[in-house]
């Protein structure tokens, strides 16, 4: 980061604990109120020697917190049990397995009212690694800033967490979005009557990572509307949110993702093993929402540009557009209502196994369809050919089709089946073997998932 920005963080940070200590100052006692200067008569005396003593418990998590809640610490957890199977066993790339998809113990903790901070490992798939890292200074709603590493604020969908996406994963347009990035951002919410908000920031330019790559930085923002979201507009229109993102920035870096993977996991599409991203980069994606009772969908489109180079010491620059689409709807059939995908589902009558008909928990029904594009200059048959199409893909096609059922507020589990299909035949052959093409394959994935 270049010195002018740390020196502006740091008053940032440096101006938000000086004014809280200046309002706790003992010089400047709070003023009696109304019920202090007259006690009424049969109000019992304080004793003196009582303290105040900090509490615990449970309140959708493990917590601690100090008699005047300006110091709260709680505990999350997060375990995702996964089966993947594939319908098509010609395919020798994908197998049917068990996986630990996610494991994740986190802390959520607030000093001094105002100063926030998240710690979230996660232990999933045989690895360790620190999803979330931050501090976020949150003296009002509507004027927020964060430092660390953290989601940058990009793509409705990437934005919900992951112990709530309906499905049990995202869309094929999720793996070109950033996720977790290093930077600092200011953001917003609840302003003008909970019709907006907004986030800005400047981030590494990672698509998932811990590092930088080059001296440059990204850019990235976000703003949505609920322009029907108040009394004043029928019921039916509250539910209704738009909004648009975007990053750029200049990369110099290997190719993300590689490969290309269906949700279900299935690789459709590599670039060539010295191809890199090498030049400017933009993304822009528009979004809508809407929710009623208990219906609710979501849209995104997304396009893309890069300029890639066929290996770091050529001189060729291709630029290489992708756009992607998805429309993703759930339905729940239990009579619970949604505001939001960034939340529980609270089942009405969580499930109890000696009454299963009179106390079912929710159950959701879910469908979802994506589609992913890449240019097919990819594929030119000359010294910038950036990927081999005997082997692979430049487009893909997905549904899902699946079913949640939650059981009370912190277990749930999920069915789903995905179709995929791709632009022409891609080879699920094993790795030095003969090649196997195929033109589609069908996963089957299922999930058992606890959180606090």
């Amino acid at each position: 980061m270049k010195p002018s920005y740390f020196v502006a963080f740091a008053c940032l940070l440096g101006f938000a604990p000086v004014s809280r200590l200046l309002a706790q100052s003992p010089t400047q006692p709070p003023p009696a109120t109304d019920a202090a200067a007259t006690p009424t008569p049969s109000a019992a005396p304080t004793d003196p020697s009582t303290k105040a003593v900090p509490s615990a418990g449970w309140s959708n998590g493990f917590f601690l917190q100090s008699p005047d809640k300006a110091y709260q610490l709680r505990i999350t957890g997060q375990i995702q049990s996964d089966l993947r199977a594939y319908g098509d066993h010609n395919d020798q790339k994908d197998i049917d397995t068990f996986l630990v998809r996610r494991a994740r113990l986190g802390i959520e903790a607030t000093v001094f009212d105002y100063f926030e901070f998240r710690l979230l490992p996660d232990f999933g798939q045989g690895q360790s690694r620190i999803q979330d890292s931050y501090l976020n200074i949150h003296y009002v709603d509507w004027f927020q800033i964060q430092a660390g590493k953290f989601k940058e604020p990009v793509s409705y969908e990437e934005l919900i967490q992951d112990r709530f996406v309906p499905t049990l994963e995202r869309s094929l347009i999720d793996q070109i979005v950033p996720a977790r990035d290093v930077g600092v951002m200011i953001h917003g919410k609840k302003l003008f009557d909970d019709a907006f908000d907004y986030a800005v920031g400047i981030f590494n330019g990672g698509t998932n990572g811990d590092t930088d790559t080059n001296n440059g930085f990204d850019g990235a923002g976000r703003i949505v509307a609920r322009p029907f979201n108040s009394d004043a507009f029928p019921e039916t229109l509250h539910g209704l949110q738009i909004g648009i993102s975007g990053t750029f920035g200049r990369e110099k870096e290997t190719t993300v993702p590689s490969p290309f993977r269906t949700p279900g996991n299935v690789p459709w599409l590599q670039f060539n093993a010295l191809v890199v991203t090498y030049g400017t980069r933009t993304r822009w994606t528009p979004e809508v929402s809407y929710f009623f009772r208990s219906f609710g969908c979501a849209a995104q489109f997304l396009r893309l540009d890069q300029e890639m180079r066929p290996s770091l010491a050529s001189t060729d620059i291709v630029q290489v557009p992708m756009e992607g689409t998805y429309f993703l709807a759930t339905f729940l059939l239990t009579g619970e209502e949604r505001t939001t995908y960034s939340q529980a589902v609270r089942p009405l009558r969580p499930f109890h196994p000696a009454h299963p008909l009179l106390t079912p928990g929710a159950w959701e029904l879910v469908g979802r369809v994506s589609h992913l594009r890449v240019d097919d200059r990819i594929f030119d048959a000359d010294k910038t050919q950036l990927a081999n199409p005997d082997n692979f893909s430049a487009r893909a096609t997905e549904m899902t089709l699946g079913f949640n059922w939650y059981l009370n507020d912190w277990v749930r589990v999920q069915f789903n089946w995905e179709r995929s299909w791709f632009g022409q035949r891609i080879n699920l052959g094993a790795s030095g073997g003969s090649k196997v093409l195929m033109n589609s394959q069908d996963a089957i994935l299922t999930r058992l998932q606890v959180i606090f």
